[in-house]
């Protein structure tokens, strides 16, 4: 016998696992290193773990991603370090790459040759779990030793249950949508909201005062326990050889609902028919895309896009690219493939639960 308790854990569970694939399959990635694998592990703290050339000869070997338990580790809680030896041997020509680390239970500290670049959650003695925060931190591409080894040490704390990287994906990408932007926004904005960002993450090598790294959940550069209202701003200048009419503006998806002006008037979400249109829709999933009306963008002087997001639970903010200005034809062919992955999804849980 079906118990109405066990119907609802089981709606949860299949509705977190849309979300985590939406968010994954929809994204247009191409990876330049897959870090999934055997890492070298060890139980225990000790910060020299972060240095490139440390000792790990005698550590075990795990893979990643899975739960330490699940690697042999039971009912352990407590500090434990993974590390790993990567080359890259694809070109690239970005300012950042992105390192993808799935899930950590519960708490991160992630370093690339010796460099902290990323932090999720807090470490006792006033602990915070990020468990449910997938990670995804921006390289510096000047970080990355193109012809030689790179060295990622990962500190973590797990205070109950399973620990660890324990789902991925894990590795290193680029977004290519975002190549196909007129105008790249990735990168810094101004970032105005009521906390301030976690003590251990003023170290982190991307970490700017009043500024927030775009894309990204806001979790994941250093804003725990925010919830509510958040400002982005971001100035830029649009290139002259570039026609104004005709563009859209891309800002990835958001959680949960955003208002976005551009040069102080309020931009329309573009809807996935032409002509079509959304305000305030707080779907979480929803590719956003912006048609610019004709006369707005200035082609000589600073313009600026203004963007209010509210998050009601869990993590929020502008989280995945791509981020930047193209074509309309392009942004409609993106909002398009977008609502089509997403409401397949959705329509397999319907199906599943009501036919």
């Amino acid at each position: 016998m079906i118990y109405k308790s066990q119907i609802l854990k089981g709606c949860i569970l299949l509705l977190f696992l849309i979300f985590q694939v939406g968010t994954i399959q929809s994204e247009n990635l191409k990876s330049l290193v897959n870090l999934e694998g055997n890492w070298k592990f060890s139980i225990g703290d000790d910060p020299a773990r972060a240095i490139p050339d440390y000792d790990d000869s005698d550590w075990q070997n795990v893979f990643v991603p899975n739960s330490w338990e699940d690697n042999g580790y039971e009912d352990y809680n407590g500090f434990a370090w993974y590390r790993k030896t990567f080359k890259i041997s694809q070109p690239f020509n970005r300012e950042y790459l992105y390192l993808y680390m799935g899930y950590i239970d519960d708490v991160d500290e992630v370093y690339l040759n010796g460099k902290l670049i990323g932090a999720s959650g807090n470490f006792p003695p006033r602990m915070k779990t990020a468990y449910n925060i997938p990670r995804m931190y921006p390289v510096p591409a000047n970080l990355i030793h193109k012809n030689g080894e790179n060295v990622i040490a990962v500190r973590v704390y797990d205070g109950i249950l399973n620990g660890g990287i324990t789902q991925g994906p894990v590795g290193i990408f680029i977004d290519k949508d975002q190549e196909r932007m007129d105008v790249d926004l990735t990168g810094y904005w101004n970032f105005e909201c009521g906390n301030s960002v976690d003590q251990g993450n003023l170290k982190c090598v991307t970490y700017r005062k009043g500024k927030i790294f775009v894309p990204g959940f806001w979790e994941a550069r250093g804003y725990n326990d925010l919830d509510g209202k958040a400002k982005y701003t971001k100035e830029f200048n649009y290139p002259s050889d570039l026609n104004t009419s005709g563009k859209a503006l891309i800002l990835g998806v958001i959680d949960d609902e955003d208002v976005v002006w551009l040069n102080g008037e309020r931009i329309k979400w573009m809807g996935y028919k032409r002509g079509s249109n959304w305000y305030d829709n707080a779907y979480h999933l929803t590719f956003r895309a912006y048609e610019i009306p004709k006369g707005l963008l200035k082609s000589s002087g600073v313009n600026v896009i203004e963007v209010m997001v509210k998050d009601y639970t869990g993590p929020g903010g502008i989280y995945r690219g791509p981020i930047g200005i193209t074509d309309i034809e392009l942004a409609e062919e993106m909002v398009k493939r977008e609502y089509k992955d997403n409401r397949s999804g959705f329509e397999k849980f319907i199906d599943y639960w009501f036919d």
